[in-house]
């Protein structure tokens, strides 16, 4: 009796454990759906693609998600015509993936992978027979690109995102494509409150024969961040860049969306009146050793945060500019009005809108929201600026705050500009000044190439050097900036009780004293 009594002990002790581990694995797997959705809600405010359709069939052991994504064409329409051929229709594709969700609490135990979690998740990408063919041309028998997520029971998890390397040659076009791969891991947090990202792409070369090239090496990017108490996001970010090249053996038309590579940056949507466009001509660039970081603090309510920025040499056409040094804050901005901001901006529609119709939108919803940060004596401040350029260097160091502002400040132009407090200190080369000048001119002078009469541009240059020649003498005479060797400097000094350039007063409209006509800063009336 005693082995049959064991075997029913033991037969229960099983089906115990069986209707246990069926229970944490469907409580796993409705745990790992809230963390999944998170991160499809993350992927689809991504401005690169757009969100064709998306499902979610959860299952008692497993569950599978499948999302179909589409380029964003107004992004990547600009710089097509750099790729091969054979590449292009992928822009049109449709990229559809299926997340295939192993839930806990052992997810991989079918893979002999012991580790606990809520839930192991491998992402397999669907692909038509044409786009597996193009892709096969790349990367060969490789998968081309590998994702593993695991999911830990907290609701935090590591990302693991791997593209392998690859040759590519087109004999007849004189095409050449290396990719020397691609990894990512994100540590994340539950509802990713804070996450430590990193990055690396170790380089990649495009060669086309006829029309030039592309390359980089060495980007690294790594960011560790967490949300603060204010819902601001802290803490620091950075990105270093090896070597950049670009060569154009022709000219080639352009149309950058700068609005959008800003929003990938920072989530601000700028609209479209940022951006530029117009015609590369045949040049040469070569960027050496590029990084930026950025650190992002909080302190009770409000925000502090330092970006860097620097390179050690750019090369345009043989023109050298380099060492770049820029160190900018922003103190003392108001966390609660920040996020606030960022969630009324982001909720404007942009795509297809007209610009002056977006611009005023914008300006509304920053004039609606953002007072609090007026109130809350903001200051920015330029901690270092340095260019060494082929005609001298370039100096800048200064701030701008807003100290004391109430709102009925904001209704009498007079009130607003004695809550100003700005300093600055400036040097350039005189060439630079010369040439910012000239440009200006002729982009002002510039009218349709199909017109029968042109403007003599040389006529309208040699006006454009005299005019300032001429007033840089009358102020360098009146003491407002100095000239050392084709440098001129000057430092200026605003706050409540006036404005000061180069240690000299210059009485402003609103002030009672008669406004000297040589100041600078006194030629402008301002409308209350």
């Amino acid at each position: 009796m005693l082995p049959k009594r064991q075997l029913i002990i033991a037969g229960a002790a099983i089906g115990g454990l069986f209707v246990l581990y069926a229970g944490s694995s469907y409580w796993a797997g409705v745990k790992a759906e809230d963390t999944l959705q998170e991160q499809y809600r993350m992927l689809a405010g991504v401005p690169l693609f757009k969100v064709k359709s998306h499902s979610y069939e959860r299952g008692w052991f497993s569950s599978s998600e499948t999302t179909e994504l589409v380029f964003n064409r107004h992004l990547s329409g600009p710089y097509e015509n750099m790729l091969p051929d054979n590449m292009k229709p992928l822009l049109n594709a449709t990229i559809k993936f299926t997340n295939h969700i192993q839930h806990g609490p052992l997810p991989g135990l079918g893979s002999f992978d012991f580790r606990p979690g809520r839930a192991l998740v491998r992402t397999e990408f669907a692909m038509s027979d044409a786009t597996r063919k193009t892709l096969k041309t790349f990367f060969g028998d490789k998968e081309p690109i590998t994702i593993v997520n695991r999911i830990g029971f907290g609701g935090g998890g590591l990302l693991d995102v791997s593209v392998p390397a690859f040759d590519y040659e087109e004999a007849l076009s004189g095409v050449k494509m290396k990719w020397k791969g691609f990894d990512l891991k994100v540590d994340y947090s539950h509802n990713y409150q804070d996450y430590k990202t990193e990055a690396l792409s170790p380089g990649f070369l495009l060669e086309a024969s006829s029309k030039g090239g592309v390359s980089f090496d060495g980007v690294h990017y790594a960011s560790d961040m967490r949300l603060g108490g204010t819902g601001v996001k802290l803490g620091t970010s950075e990105l270093t860049i090896g070597n950049v090249q670009l060569t154009s053996h022709e000219s080639v038309p352009y149309s950058i969306k700068l609005n959008e590579l800003i929003y990938l940056m920072t989530r601000v949507r700028v609209g479209e009146f940022v951006n530029p466009s117009g015609e590369f001509k045949p040049s040469s660039v070569v960027l050496k050793n590029f990084s930026y970081q950025i650190v992002t603090s909080e302190q009770d309510d409000f925000v502090n945060t330092r970006g860097k920025v620097n390179f050690a040499e750019l090369n345009i056409s043989d023109h050298r500019y380099g060492p770049l040094r820029l160190d900018v804050s922003a103190n003392h901005l108001h966390g609660p009005t920040l996020v606030k901001l960022d969630k009324a901006i982001s909720a404007i529609p942009f795509e297809g809108v007209d610009p002056a119709v977006l611009r005023k939108q914008y300006v509304d919803t920053i004039k609606k929201n953002a007072v609090p940060l007026l109130e809350n004596n903001p200051k920015l401040l330029i901690n270092e600026f340095y260019l060494k350029m082929p005609t001298g260097e370039a100096k800048l160091q200064g701030s701008l705050g807003i100290n004391g502002l109430t709102p009925a400040d904001l209704n009498d132009i007079t009130l607003l500009a004695k809550r100003i407090e700005a300093e600055a200190k400036l040097s350039l080369p005189r060439q630079t000044l010369e040439d910012l000048v000239l440009t200006q001119a002729r982009n002002l002078f510039t009218v349709d190439h199909t017109a029968e009469e042109q403007p003599n541009m040389k006529e309208v240059e040699d006006l454009a050097r005299s005019l300032l020649d001429s007033q840089l003498s009358q102020w360098k005479n009146d003491g407002y900036l100095v000239e050392d060797k084709g440098q001129i400097s000057t430092d200026l000094n605003y706050n409540a009780q006036g404005l000061t350039i180069h240690q000299k007063k210059v009485p402003l409209p609103w002030q009672d004293e008669p406004a000297d006509a040589s100041a600078p800063a006194a030629e402008t009336k301002v409308k209350s």
